[in-house]
């Protein structure tokens, strides 16, 4: 497991009185508290050298390879550029700052998820930036830079598994590994075009990655293609046996969550749907009028699961954290012990609810609820606070149940990227995986 910083813990009070919340023109901020002013001290070398990053917004360090392949199998070739949130033997763990980085051990081992890639034929191209301790679904980092997003110029690229996502969308890597721990990497793919997954919770183990909430943390991985999202599929998930998807189902009140700039796009793929011979779909309403009550408890285990983690090393360097690290850890050190258990009990009741909708089918709705905001929208407003709830709605109902689900890229009119996402029954991941090459092959998903 990824270790960090060891700063005395103090309590909520200790980071509340540190920064002082304030509004400004377009929706509040979060003035910056007293904290340790750390810079980048750099990268430590790995044994076989390493290259400076050509792009430091994206990329943390890159290489060539700079970690190379241990064995050979199913991941022959492929190319991984791992989030900044995963152990690497003789590196350290950045989680997207500075100050973390500059006070952070040398990891001895390497992440699960990665070493077995690696002993399957991978070779690791690199480590990308994230938000702050993957803290954040919009991929502002302004310590480092907002990575870019290809597919979508001016527009956020979509976090925590922010970096890695841009390095496929360039195509300087071929797969990135990142959490999904509440839609961290659904939802940057969805923002860039790209087919991303998320397993069923527990499916591929976390060892190694640096923990944020213990409920949801979960491995994913984004990719430029379908076929390339099942081969790491094969090399990381527990072998199962081969169980065509038969029935489809989509909420017409879950499509209803998301604008007018995904709302055409995901119609007109359903619409592809039915005539592309895929398994027969149907209209279920799936009742939502409680789904922002799943949200918010989605959020508050979240934050409370993260604040026992870190709680006492943000109260000491309020100063070196930000964006929507900052905000959402403010709010997070607010989440009481009650509020907690009550959260908690209400996602499991959600999860179930979830389960007993889908059955042995595959539910179809949009990825995000919205295209990706622009990036000259403030980490702490209001506008982009709303945006990225909404999203979080749609994001929630897979998280609860700990199901797989992939998103699929999805032909736009208004030419932004749209993400599809076909959610599974519990465990039923290699099947999820081969649909969404099906898919691919129908015509449904976007060309890339």
């Amino acid at each position: 497991m990824p270790t960090g910083p060891e700063r005395p813990r103090l309590d909520r009070r200790t980071f509340l009185r540190a920064g002082t919340l304030i509004a400004v023109a377009g929706g509040a901020t979060l003035v910056v508290g007293c904290g340790d002013g750390l810079k980048d001290p750099g990268v430590p070398p790995l044994p076989g050298g390493d290259v400076v990053a050509d792009d430091k917004a994206t990329w943390r360090i890159q290489g060539d390879p700079l970690v190379p392949a241990t064995g050979s199998g199913a991941a022959n070739g492929l190319k991984v550029a791992v989030t900044d949130l995963f152990s690497i033997q003789g590196q350290r763990v950045g989680a997207g700052n500075p100050a973390w980085l500059g006070q952070a051990p040398t990891e001895t081992a390497t992440a699960d998820s990665v070493a077995r890639l690696l002993a399957l034929g991978a070779t690791v191209t690199g480590i990308t930036q994230t938000v702050g301790f993957g803290f954040g679904h919009s991929g502002i980092n302004t310590s480092y830079g907002t990575p870019p997003n290809p597919a979508a110029a001016g527009r956020v690229p979509g976090g925590a598994t922010s970096g890695a996502s841009t390095a496929v969308a360039r195509r300087t890597t071929t797969v990135g590994l990142g959490p999904d721990t509440t839609g961290s990497v659904r939802i940057p793919a969805a923002y860039q075009g790209l087919y991303g997954f998320g397993p069923t919770h527990g499916a591929v183990a976390t060892t190694g990655l640096m923990p944020l909430s213990r409920t949801f943390d979960n491995v994913g991985w984004v990719c430029a293609d379908a076929a390339t999202l099942a081969t790491v599929g094969d090399a990381l998930l527990p072998a199962a046996p081969d169980i065509p998807i038969e029935a489809a189902v989509t909420s017409p009140g879950l499509l209803a969550v998301a604008d007018a700039g995904v709302q055409p796009a995901v119609r007109a793929a359903l619409a592809q749907w039915k005539r592309a011979g895929l398994p027969p779909l149907a209209e279920e309403e799936l009742d939502i009028a409680a789904l922002p009550d799943w949200y918010d408890a989605v959020v508050a285990v979240q934050g409370y699961e993260a604040w026992q983690q870190y709680g006492g090393w943000v109260s000491t360097a309020t100063g070196s954290i930000s964006d929507e690290a900052r905000v959402n850890f403010l709010a997070a050190s607010m989440v009481t012990e009650s509020t907690y258990e009550r959260s908690l009990s209400e996602v499991r009741a959600a999860g179930q609810t979830v389960r007993d909708y889908l059955g042995s089918r595959v539910l179809l709705l949009p990825t995000t609820g919205s295209n990706a905001p622009s990036t000259a929208d403030d980490p702490a407003s209001v506008h982009l606070a709303a945006t990225l709830r909404t999203t979080g709605l749609l994001i929630a109902v897979a998280t609860v149940a700990g199901l797989p689900v992939a998103t699929v890229p999805v032909r736009s009119d208004n030419g932004l990227p749209v993400g599809l996402s076909v959610v599974g029954p519990a465990g039923r991941d290699r099947d999820v995986l081969a649909l969404a090459e099906r898919v691919a092959r129908a015509g449904v998903a976007a060309p890339h």
